[in-house]
């Protein structure tokens, strides 16, 4: 449990609030909506601020959604990355006039997504729109069916599990009887009582006696194939098909599979003939058409395949589904063991002939591997037709030994247990023994693949995007596992393998080289390292930049096993980007998909532009490819490498085991609870006794104090030492100098650092508000710190002080919420329309005018929620950035920042303020103030000679005023330093001229070897900075090529282009370089940090 410092405060003293609380303006702002005023963008405007968009927080959509598979097969950008599930189902619809489907999980079952296309009205090959019914797995299953064929001969599908399967076994009898080509799609699985799934492919086997011919698959490849072969059978025999494959790997298993234009699945279907057969004697017909379909998609399918050595002694048999591992498993030891793997594809109707043909004549013993509890009470289905054959069937020479080997799962058997199988001299072999399942974490042979695993909170496409853009060169399987029960919350754990082979691996899980944990929690549930390859690299999510400050966080034998493994351990404060750049909790996978790609580079480089093609565009001035390239820089930023700390090497460690894996769960949260929504929370209004409690019984309740909780950056409480205008009081615009006292503080910063200023609200207003909506800010209230459940409790009054953006500008989503609190049903359509299509001019006009929250709920006086609701649906006041204007150097026990104070009008003449910038510029000396550190792109060169060239508009001169304290610093103590220009623009130069005074000081001592100054308006014509850079562009040309001068701009936008142009003049005037190869060296430039950018 939290409890905040200012609450401590407030108890001790009987107070609601600190003394330093001061007023809180509304959110920084640009002053007008339209086309830029060149010269007002040239001077003082806040070009160090990162300014966030308060109309919403930004929630980026991503186009890999089931339900556009269909159209999106049109799209190349898009790969077709699917499970068995998906690739059935694309087949069924497409194929299907009318489809049944009958679930066997709450969700992500066989047909779910069958139910969206049709929702959609998303044509089939047949250009009709698809009808899909939804029926409830009971007792008579089926008879719906049987009526629709019975009705009319429309093409009809069935999509179940194999427990639904059960149920429909009398009504496949009768549908068999009349021969009715319906193609029923099986997906085959247990669950047991805690929900745990696993594969149970011999379950469908339960109705091999029903005339139905039943057609196996693998994986998702051949489940797309086998669906297709499957209703071309049905409607050329007019023999009803079951299709089945194993309905936990195969269903969960995403890979790159090659899936049909429906255009193709038409003309394929369309040039099969009728043919004219029996059930008994089908299997001839299937044969051919399932040569006909594998030649028509590049495969070779038959119905019977066998693979292994040609001169095998010994032959597996398995079903044709659920038996990878094993077939992968015997071609790593066929050769040198003679061993082959028949698998089944056609087990119904059984073909003696076909059987032993397939069979190599030199086989003297057959293991038939079948799905049991070992104990041998009776044989299975296979082995009976396996054994039927070779007693009645035609084969010549020595029968072999038939041997029955039963294991309630094969997915894990790897090279090792099959030698240990061969060495057996039993007919009857328990694979569910120890000796079969102790060697279960026994690698396979080594590959050349490459593997990643992430560890997630919630179920989010971070998988799916990294597995797009790597299938783009390499072939990708994905695995997914979630334990949506598991106490605290789901665990979702994602398991990537890639290489350049097309071949797969069969096996779910193997050691990977690449693991992120989006929770450190995690760790202390889950083995995490059990995957680990040697020298692996680890991400984890948090704040902590050393091994000091994440060592509390490890376990000992995490710890202790990283070095062991020799682990390169980084960082990343995900939340702490997501709340710079505005992101909502569900786009922050996004800083996970990017951190994956910088840490990756070496298999494969991805640039921001092709992650930001998975991704829908979003609404607002913001382009989605910007918005990724800012997460690029903000994640290349705050990436940190951590040095594993010698004592870890020595560390004590349980006996406890802990599980590799999550387990497999049925049962998932629907897509909209699994990652929360900004909305969502549980705060609670109680009494000041119920803090006190905590904070007297601090063991007992494990309280401790923290000064903002809420935030998931580290904080620090700094004292105002000068708050200085620097234009003159006649002038427009308020530009100032502020400096803040270090103290003890522990604040250390970086050349380039970023200050996160978390500003208050205004107390008056705030105490205004809540006497107006009738809250007693004493009251307490308790709101959700962390994902780890831990709770923090503040006043109501310092909430609405500290923490809620009140007075702020709300999102759609703020009147979206609003409206279920109304009572008036006028108020409601009202809210409701202005987030509509129809409202949108209404909408924008109350964002041109910064309507605030509390604008909003005195307009709307029917929706009263509760204290509770205003601090779940109210976004928080952000922290706003500003560049650092001092060298810690220089100024040990400082930080200084230049600051410009946002003012504007409404359309209704009144004046409004800058969220923060109002709230410093009123600051006292001696005012205490909470910051945070962000760091940023803009370091100097790593030699102190190499020159530094520096363009600043405004105040965007702030962090190379800290340049210049730095190499001040350096010179003075005898170093060497290089050549440093500057270029800066503003209005003019009585006003303007920012820190001229010290600027001319240093240009004087030589240290600023050249100013090019652009006082916009001091002369008739305009002049900015691009200007002065042109008319030295031979002095530019020469550090920057000869001299590997690093480059600098800082400041608006729109600048940008012109000034590149400048740059690019000089490199064709004295490099007679061409145009194009100018902007592509300066686009090397920007990749290796010589050409930096840092713009709003």
């Amino acid at each position: 449990m939290f409890a905040s410092t200012a609450l401590i405060a407030s108890l001790l003293k009987t107070r609601s609030f600190s003394s330093d609380l001061r007023p809180q303006p509304l959110d920084d702002a640009p002053t007008a909506v339209g086309t830029p005023d060149l010269d007002a963008a040239s001077t003082t405007s806040s070009s160090q601020t990162i300014i966030v968009d308060e109309d919403a927080l930004i929630e980026l959509k991503s186009k890999l959604a089931n339900a556009h598979l269909i159209n999106d097969l049109s799209d190349d950008t898009l790969a077709r990355l699917v499970n068995a599930n998906l690739a059935t189902a694309y087949i069924a619809y497409g194929l299907s006039d009318l489809s049944f489907v009958y679930p066997g999980l709450p969700t992500g079952y066989l047909g779910e997504s069958v139910e969206q296309w049709a929702a959609e009205n998303i044509a089939n090959v047949y250009g009709q729109n698809g009808k899909v019914a939804h029926m409830d797995t009971r007792a008579g299953a089926l008879a719906a069916v049987h009526g629709a064929l019975k009705s009319s001969p429309a093409a009809v599908s069935v999509l179940t599990s194999s427990q639904g399967l059960l149920t429909m076994i009398p009504n496949m009898h009768v549908l068999a009887q009349s021969k009715l080509p319906v193609v029923i799609h099986v997906g085959a699985h247990a669950l047991d009582d805690d929900l745990e799934l696993s594969p149970e492919v011999d379950s469908v086997l339960a109705a091999r006696n029903t005339g139905f011919a039943f057609l196996a698959s693998n994986n998702a490849q051949e489940a797309h194939d086998m669906a297709l072969a499957a209703h071309i059978i049905a409607k050329s025999t007019s023999l009803p098909i079951l299709h089945y494959f194993d309905g936990v790997k195969a269903a969960k298993e995403i890979e790159k599979v090659d899936l049909l234009p429906y255009a193709k699945v038409a003309s394929i279907a369309a040039n099969v003939a009728a043919v004219e057969t029996s059930y008994t004697n089908a299997f001839d017909a299937v044969e051919n058409i399932l040569g006909q379909v594998g030649k028509a998609v590049g495969r070779d399918y038959h119905i019977f395949e066998y693979s292994g050595a040609s001169d095998a002694e010994t032959v597996i048999v398995t079903l044709g589904a659920g038996s990878q591992t094993v077939k992968q498993a015997v071609g790593q030891l066929a050769t040198a063991n003679r061993v082959g793997i028949l698998s089944v594809r056609l087990c119904r109707p059984w073909s003696e002939a076909h059987f032993l043909n397939a069979i190599p004549k030199s086989a003297k013993r057959v293991i038939v591997l079948e799905q049991g509890d070992g104990l041998f009470a009776f044989n299975g289905p296979l082995f009976l037709d396996v054994a039927a054959s070779f007693r009645f069937g035609e084969w010549t020479g020595a029968k072999p030994r038939i041997v029955t080997a039963q294991s309630t799962n094969y997915g894990n058997l790897r090279p090792a247990h099959l030698l240990q199988l061969l060495s057996e001299t039993n007919n009857f072999v328990d694979l569910n023994s120890e000796q079969y399942t102790s060697l279960a974490d026994e690698p396979a042979l080594l590959d050349t693949a490459s593997r990643a695993i992430f560890w997630e909170v919630a179920k989010t496409n971070t998988a799916s995007h990294v597995s797009n853009i790597l299938s783009k060169s390499l072939h990708v399987q994905t695995r997914i596992v979630e334990d949506s029960y598991r106490p605290g919350g789901a665990v979702v754990n994602s398991h990537l393998r890639f290489s350049k082979s097309t071949d797969v691996s069969a096996y779910a899980y193997e050691k990977a080289s690449f693991i992120a944990v989006q929770d450190v929690a995690l760790i202390k549930e889950y083995d995490v390292l059990a995957s680990s390859t040697q020298k692996a690299t680890v991400l984890l999510n948090g704040p902590w930049k050393n091994g000091d400050e994440i060592e509390p966080k490890l376990t000992n034998e995490f710890k202790l096993r990283a070095t062991q493994l020799d682990i390169q351990l980084y960082t990343i404060d995900v939340a702490s980007i997501a709340q710079n750049l505005a992101l909502s909790n569900k786009s922050r996978n996004l800083i996970f998909e990017t951190a994956y790609f910088l840490l990756n580079k070496n298999v494969v480089d991805a640039s921001s532009s092709a992650l930001a093609a998975l991704y829908q565009e979003i609404d607002g001035s913001k382009k989605t490819a910007a918005l990724v390239q800012e997460i690029f820089d903000a994640v290349k930023a705050d990436l940190t490498k951590i040095d594993l700390l010698p004592p870890w090497t020595i560390l004590e460690i349980s006996d406890d085991v802990l599980p590799k894996i999550p387990a497999d769960r049925a049962a998932t949260n629907e897509d909209s609870a699994l990652i929360p929504d900004e909305s969502q929370g549980a705060a609670t209004v109680g009494k000041w006794h119920q803090a006190a409690w905590d904070l007297i019984f601090k063991e007992a309740y494990e309280s401790k104090t923290a000064l903002r909780p809420d935030l998931h950056e580290d904080t620090f409480v700094v004292k105002c030492s000068e708050n200085r205008r620097l234009t003159p009081d006649t002038y427009d615009r308020n530009v100032f100098h502020l400096e803040f006292d270090t103290g003890n503080s522990g604040l250390k910063y970086n050349l380039g650092d970023a200050l996160g200023v978390h500003g208050l609200n205004d107390e008056q207003q705030v105490q205004r508000f809540l006497e107006w909506y009738g809250i007693n800010g004493q009251d307490v209230i308790a709101l959700p710190a962390n994902e780890a459940g831990q709770r923090e409790t503040r006043t109501i009054f310092q909430l609405f002080t500290q923490t809620l953006d009140i007075f702020g500008r709300p999102s759609k989503k703020f009147y979206e919420s609003l409206a279920d609190y109304t009572t008036d049903a006028k108020e409601r359509e009202q809210l409701l329309f202005l987030i509509s299509s129809e409202g949108k001019e209404e909408y924008k006009k109350r964002v041109d005018e910064t309507t605030t929250y509390e604008d909003v709920l005195r307009e709307f006086t029917s929706a009263r929620p509760t204290v509770e609701q205003l601090a779940t649906i109210i976004a928080p006041i952000k922290p706003r950035h500003y560049s650092i204007a001092s060298s810690q150097k220089m100024f040990a026990n400082s930080v200084h920042l230049l600051v410009v104070a946002v003012d504007w009008k409404t359309s209704t003449g009144e004046v409004r303020y800058g969220q923060c910038t109002r709230y410093l510029s009123d600051l006292k000396i001696g005012a205490n103030v909470t910051v945070s550190i962000k760091p940023s792109v803009m370091k100097l060169p790593p030699l102190n000679t190499q020159p530094v060239i520096m363009a600043g508009l405004g105040t965007g001169m702030a962090p190379f005023r800290a340049f210049i304290q730095e190499r001040s610093v350096l010179k003075a103590s005898g170093v060497e330093v290089g050549p440093m220009m500057l270029y800066f623009g503003s209005r003019n130069r009585r006003n303007e001229y920012l820190y001229g005074e010290e600027l001319e000081a240093y240009h004087a001592e030589g240290l600023l070897t050249h100013m090019g100054l652009a006082f916009s308006r001091d002369q008739k014509e305009k002049v900015y900075i691009q200007h002065k850079m042109q008319e030295d562009s031979r002095q530019l040309y020469e550090y920057l090529i000869n001299e590997q001068a690093h480059f600098y701009l800082c400041g608006p936008t729109w600048p940008v282009p012109d000034v590149k142009d400048a740059v690019v003049y000089g490199l064709k005037q004295y490099g007679g370089m061409e145009e194009r190869a100018a902007s592509d060296l300066i686009e090397e430039w920007k990749e290796k940090e010589r050409y930096i950018l840092e713009v709003y």
